[in-house]
């Protein structure tokens, strides 16, 4: 399953050479961002994004007590699925959904059934663009995912009740236009109140270039507090977005998604 994924994956990344049209997102989120983390940058106004993505188990949130993506003992790799709205230029809103792996027991004859995808995670996103880059400044959003949870509640388990994917940021993006290649510089901070994701908890940065010979391809690489990950991604045919990366320079995620413009 890895090595057909790595390949898929790959095969994505090399179809980046041939896209048309410059795009900002964050996949897994389907919000606008990098790869694991948040940028300032927004998506256009009236901006719909359905998308699906594979997430890596070195993606996944889990603490050190085995709770989380976890089966059996062992992290597994899953698939999420997002939608996504930019209904005014300075606000995103998002709603996503993960797959988890569970067995489930027959009541009448208490026989276990292999491990399914058969459970999903669901949480809301919202991001918010108070101050618009400008030519001195950048750009700042504050943004949350998994917002709704109480993080003062403690399941049974050990975990802790405000959900796997809780966490609350704020980020500034410059972009620059060296010798017209777009450099965007992002940096900020993530709190992440559970211990799901506590790893990827603190100070965050990343950067980007859009080459000025072919300015659609944008190559991501990105500090997330935890691990150094790499990526590249683009618009196909103005509605097809894919984004493939590298979690930690090593293990490989990746998603693709649709967009649409409802203005």
């Amino acid at each position: 399953m890895n090595s057909y994924i790595h390949s898929v994956l790959c095969a994505l990344a090399f179809t980046l050479l041939l896209c048309p049209i410059e795009c900002r997102a964050q996949i897994s989120t389907g919000m606008s961002g990098l790869i694991k983390n948040p940028s300032a940058d927004m998506n256009a106004a009236g901006e719909a994004v359905i998308a699906g993505y594979y997430i890596n188990s070195h993606l996944t949130p889990s603490d050190d007590k085995g709770h989380g993506f976890y089966y059996d003992g062992k992290k597994y790799d899953t698939f999420g699925f997002s939608l996504s709205l930019t209904p005014f230029s300075w606000l995103e809103i998002g709603y996503t959904f993960t797959l988890l792996k569970t067995t489930l027991v027959n009541p009448e004859t208490e026989a276990i059934s292999s491990p399914k995808f058969n459970h999903k995670d669901r949480y809301f996103s919202i991001k918010v663009n108070p101050l618009k880059e400008g030519k001195y400044h950048p750009a700042i959003s504050i943004g949350s995912n998994d917002f709704l949870g109480s993080p003062g509640k403690i399941r049974n388990d050990g975990g802790s009740g405000a959900g796997y994917f809780c966490n609350y940021y704020i980020v500034a993006t410059k972009h620059f236009l060296p010798k017209d290649h777009d450099i965007g510089l992002t940096l900020g901070y993530r709190y992440v109140p559970v211990s799901y994701g506590k790893r990827w908890q603190g100070l965050i940065a990343g950067a980007t270039w859009n080459p000025k010979w072919f300015r659609p391809l944008r190559v991501i690489g990105e500090w997330t507090a935890n691990e150094f990950n790499l990526g590249a991604d683009c618009l196909l045919w103005k509605h097809f977005f894919i984004q493939a990366a590298l979690v930690n320079c090593r293990y490989p995620t990746g998603g693709v998604a649709f967009r649409i413009n409802l203005l």
